[in-house]
């Protein structure tokens, strides 16, 4: 007669129980906000890649300032490379406030001092050049220390203002999960919340471990930061496109406001060129990591795509499904057929080839061509009124924008 079989333990084949992944018992939830349900407001996400997503990011941001609709965005959120966009924002809010949302202050404000530091300088070149001040600041503090006196982004992350919610996401190693940073909290939901208020968390901080990807820099601590929960243990945080590349996350129970998603990671290459590709350790690796990435943000993508049909597909005087939400989500390869209210006196730029070239342009921080710059904050511009014109063309003005040309990049003392 056999015997029963007895349960493998748990270590054997998995986790065990004290590793396994666990929401935080501490209630820190805020009230619940009336705007997550406003059809008023607006939502963008800003995914990560390099300044081709911050300047792809901040065409967005330009169209959504000349289409009048700035005043209601009241969510950014955003990961690595799109939140260096969401940054300059944030720091520069009250001023553009004060200037009545205009198209002008966005420029002056946000698209000059990113082109200066995209076009003007190698953000790659400063910090090789600051390599000596690693065994004292990490290779991510470095970033943030550059991203502080190149774009001011030295303030409190505790003193942003507080009209427009601006997240930052990255991605926590210790527990595996999005580790957020905004003005009301920091932390995760294994780790628990608290306030950044009293800490040293500057907003250079929140946006150079957003950014902080494997490799090139190092998972960043929060030394004297404790949460409600995780038994005292550091979080060690890194980019944010680990984890969610296009910033769905914490705008993904939005329902009603409209979402603005931009995805400009990188395209996915079939080929097997370059020089570390001939490293057979090396080219494995880089091929899985690009797979993988390659999968999280399509399902991502699809969910959130299905979500804005099952919004479409609603009757008129219906209440959507909870499961839907509004909005349009586009890459720098997207092609669609736009309306000819939109595309009349706005051609598709770039076409052809063109497009084709500037979405596989590589994912750097070093010093860019301003032709190239210039191209991915116009496609980023013409994408968001194309998609907007197709998809929720009743939020768009009568007369719709038409291109400007762009401002003369300013540099800022380093």
């Amino acid at each position: 007669m056999s015997q029963a079989r007895r349960p493998l333990p748990l270590e054997t084949i998995g986790s065990a129980n004290h590793n396994m992944i666990e929401r935080c018992a501490v209630s820190s939830a805020l009230a619940p906000d009336p705007a997550r349900r406003n059809p008023s407001y607006l939502a963008l996400a800003f995914s990560g890649g390099g300044w081709r997503a911050a300047l792809a990011a901040a065409g967005v941001l330009r169209f959504v300032a000349e289409a009048g609709l700035l005043p209601r965005v009241r969510w950014v959120s955003s990961v690595s490379g799109g939140s260096i966009v969401n940054g300059l924002l944030a720091v520069s809010r009250q001023r553009i406030a004060a200037a009545e949302f205009s198209p002008d202050s966005v420029d002056r404000e946000v698209i000059a001092p990113l082109l200066g530091a995209s076009c003007e300088r190698s953000l790659t070149m400063a910090l090789l050049r600051n390599a000596w001040r690693v065994p004292w600041r990490t290779r991510t503090g470095v970033l943030a220390d550059q991203l502080s006196e190149r774009l001011g982004f030295g303030v409190s992350l505790a003193d942003l203002s507080g009209d427009c919610s601006h997240v930052f996401s990255a991605a926590n190693e210790t527990t595996g999960v999005r580790f957020n940073f905004d003005a009301e909290s920091v932390g995760d939901y294994t780790m628990g919340f608290r306030s950044p208020a009293g800490t040293a968390i500057r907003l250079a901080d929140a946006v150079a471990m957003s950014a902080a990807v494997p490799g090139p820099f190092n998972p960043m601590s929060l030394p004297g930061v404790r949460f409600p929960c995780g038994d005292g243990a550091d979080a060690r945080i890194a980019d944010g496109g680990v984890y969610d590349n296009l910033g769905l996350e914490p705008i993904d129970d939005l329902h009603g406001p409209c979402l603005i998603v931009l995805s400009a990671g990188g395209v996915f290459r079939t080929g097997w060129g370059g020089v570390t590709n001939r490293i057979p350790v090396i080219r494995n690796l880089k091929r899985a990591e690009a797979l993988l990435y390659r999968q999280t943000t399509a399902l991502r993508s699809r969910t959130m795509v299905e979500r804005f049909r099952a919004w479409e597909a609603t009757p008129a005087g219906e209440e959507a499904p909870s499961f839907a939400r509004r909005g349009v989500l586009f890459g720098l390869a997207t092609t669609l057929k736009a309306p000819d209210r939109w595309s009349a006196a706005r051609p598709e730029f770039p076409q052809g080839e063109d497009r084709v070239r500037l979405a596989k342009f590589k994912t750097t921080f070093n010093k860019i061509e301003a032709p190239v710059a210039e191209a991915l904050i116009h496609r980023g511009w013409w994408l968001t009124g194309a998609t907007m014109s197709a998809f929720q063309s009743d939020l768009l003005p009568a007369e719709l924008p038409v291109w400007r040309d762009l401002p003369p990049a300013t540099v800022r003392p380093s």
